[in-house]
């Protein structure tokens, strides 16, 4: 099936890893043009040579997306480079691990709340500046499954993750009469840094609800890959899906289903 992204813009956030690099590899074999932001620097030039190596067109900058500033300066550079965008897939997140909420401190909080929500906010609010007037695109939020259940000891992540079901829908709303869409997905355990072990810049410690369901295998025995996350992306960033606007699709092997 052609998804018709050749020579489409599309903006990846946390896109030097995980997910967003197995996006950005997705879009850039559809022939895509790709912009990717990421705060790694070093992880971002790996992603970058990997992303030229296919004979992709790549913009790579290093992005704060809890920076709002840093935010609209890295979309300037895209509008600029590429003549617009056409895809927004705001997809950089952390995690903190596991803490009980009487152990969660204010500064564990405010930065996962910075990264998480204000950041999706920020890009969100980026790209439906530039693509209403252009009466064109398609936005992707990540979100996880655990939007639509509880995770006891990742609160804060948690209630980002509802969040951005939040904006996905509201701002769906307020798109509903132009020609420009914005949805979320919803992974559940995908093998990432942070599908795997609750985020590479998580605390030393032990999980205080190791026998908690959500930790509990796939029903269909085994993590996701993150390409198959990114199947899930390019159908929502492609004229495929242009009925679909303001859902969430949950790509986690039936989890939240049991």
């Amino acid at each position: 099936m052609d998804l018709e992204l050749s020579g489409k813009s599309v903006i990846i956030t946390g896109g030097a890893n995980g997910i967003g690099l197995a996006c950005a590899d997705a879009f850039a074999r559809e022939g895509a043009r790709v912009a990717i932001f990421d705060r790694n620097a070093e992880a971002l030039a790996r992603a970058e040579e990997q992303l030229r190596a296919l004979g992709g067109d790549v913009l790579a900058r290093q992005v704060d997306v809890a920076d709002g500033a840093q935010v609209d300066a890295a979309h300037a550079q895209v509008i600029e480079t590429f003549g617009g965008i056409d895809v927004g897939f705001n997809n950089a997140g952390i995690s903190i691990g596991f803490h009980r909420v009487e152990d969660t401190t204010e500064e564990d909080w405010d930065r996962i709340v910075a990264v998480n929500l204000k950041g999706i906010f920020l890009c969100v609010r980026a790209q439906v500046r530039h693509m209403v007037p252009r009466n064109r695109g398609s936005i992707i939020n990540t979100s996880s499954n655990v939007a639509f259940v509880g995770a006891p000891g990742a609160a804060p992540y948690v209630a980002t993750k509802h969040g951005i079901v939040g904006i996905t829908r509201s701002v769906a709303l307020e798109l509903a009469s132009t020609n420009v869409r914005i949805n979320s997905i919803a992974p559940g355990a995908v093998r990432t840094s942070i599908g795997q072990s609750g985020g590479e810049e998580r605390k030393v410690n032990a999980d205080p609800f190791p026998d908690a369901i959500i930790r509990k295998g796939l029903p269909i025995g085994r993590f996701g890959e993150p390409r198959e996350i990114a199947d899930a992306v390019l159908w929502l960033a492609s004229p495929r899906s242009n009925l679909v606007l303001g859902e969430t699709l949950v790509v986690d092997g039936g989890f939240i289903s049991q």
